[in-house]
C-alpha cells in the first residue's frame, strides 16, 4: 500500500520536464489572446464612440503590454538556453516594470473612476458605471503583486519562479475576459452572484485548472506553491464579490474615489 502511494505521489517535485518550454509558451499565448480579445475590441468601440481615456490609462496600457512583452521575451531566452541574459534582464527590468504596472493601475482606477462619476468620461462600452466595481478593480491587484513579487525574489528556484509569474498573470485575466465574453454572461445570467463571477473570472479558472492538470500529468503531483497561490487568487475573487454585494459599499467606494 505504501509502495503504491510512493509510486503515484513523488516525494520531490521535478524541477524540469521536456515539455515545460512548450507549456509556458502556450500559457503565455493564451494570456495574450484573452487580454487582446478583450481590450482591442473595447478600444475600437471607444474610438468609434469618441471615448476619452485619461492619461494614466495610456501609461498603464503601455506598461502592461511591456510586461507581457518582457514575459514572452524572457521565456524565449530560457527556451534558447540564455539563462544568464534571462537573469540579468529580469533584475534590470522586471522589478521596476512590475512596480510601474501596479502604480499606473492604481492611479488609473482612481482617475478614470473619478472622471466617470464626475460625468466627464463615460464607459467605453456604454454600460452604466457602478462605483461598487472598485472592489473587483482593486481585488486582482493583490494576488498579482504578491505572486509576482515572490517570483521576482525567488529566481533561484526556476520551477517556483515561472509558475508564480504565470499565476500572477492568471489573476488579472478578468480584465480581458470581462471585456470579451463577460457582457454576454451578464446578459445571460443577470447581475447577481453567478453573473458577476462568470462576467469576470472563467479565464482565470481555466488557466488554474490547466496548470494543475499539467503538473499532475508530468510530475504526478502539484507544485507545493500551487494550492496556496491558487487559494489566494480564488479568495480575492470571492472576497471582491462579497464586498461588491455588501450593502453600502457602493456609496463608500464613491467616497474613496473622492467624487
Amino acid at each position: 500500500m505504501s509502495q503504491t502511494s510512493a509510486t503515484t505521489m513523488p516525494a520531490v517535485f521535478r524541477e524540469q520536464h521536456p515539455a515545460d518550454h512548450d507549456a509556458v509558451a502556450v500559457a503565455i499565448a493564451l494570456c495574450w489572446f484573452t487580454l487582446l480579445a478583450g481590450f482591442v475590441p473595447d478600444m475600437v468601440r471607444g474610438l468609434i464612440t469618441g471615448h476619452h481615456y485619461v492619461l494614466s490609462a495610456h501609461l498603464h496600457a503601455a506598461s502592461a503590454v511591456g510586461w507581457m512583452v518582457l514575459l514572452s521575451w524572457q521565456a524565449l531566452k530560457i527556451r534558447d538556453g540564455r539563462q544568464v541574459d534571462h537573469r540579468r534582464h529580469g533584475r534590470l527590468i522586471g522589478r521596476w516594470l512590475m512596480a510601474f504596472v501596479v502604480l499606473s493601475a492604481l492611479v488609473t482606477v482612481w482617475t478614470a473612476d473619478r472622471a466617470r462619476l464626475d460625468g466627464t468620461v463615460l464607459t467605453s462600452d456604454g454600460r452604466p458605471y457602478n462605483p461598487a466595481g472598485l472592489a473587483f478593480q482593486l481585488g486582482h491587484v493583490i494576488p498579482f503583486v504578491v505572486l509576482t513579487g515572490i517570483a521576482l525574489m525567488r529566481t533561484d528556484q526556476p520551477a517556483l519562479h515561472k509558475r508564480l509569474l504565470l499565476l500572477g498573470m492568471f489573476a488579472v485575466l478578468d480584465t480581458g475576459w470581462s471585456r470579451w465574453l463577460g457582457p454576454d454572461m451578464i446578459k445571460l445570467l443577470g447581475p447577481g452572484w453567478a453573473g458577476q463571477l462568470l462576467f469576470r473570472f472563467p479565464a482565470s479558472w481555466i488557466m488554474l485548472a490547466g496548470m494543475a492538470w499539467y503538473d499532475q500529468t508530468t510530475r504526478g503531483r502539484l507544485h507545493p506553491a500551487f494550492l496556496p497561490a491558487a487559494g489566494l487568487i480564488l479568495a480575492t475573487q470571492l472576497g471582491s464579490a462579497m464586498i461588491f454585494f455588501t450593502p453600502g459599499w457602493g456609496a463608500l467606494a464613491q467616497r474613496i474615489i473622492g467624487a
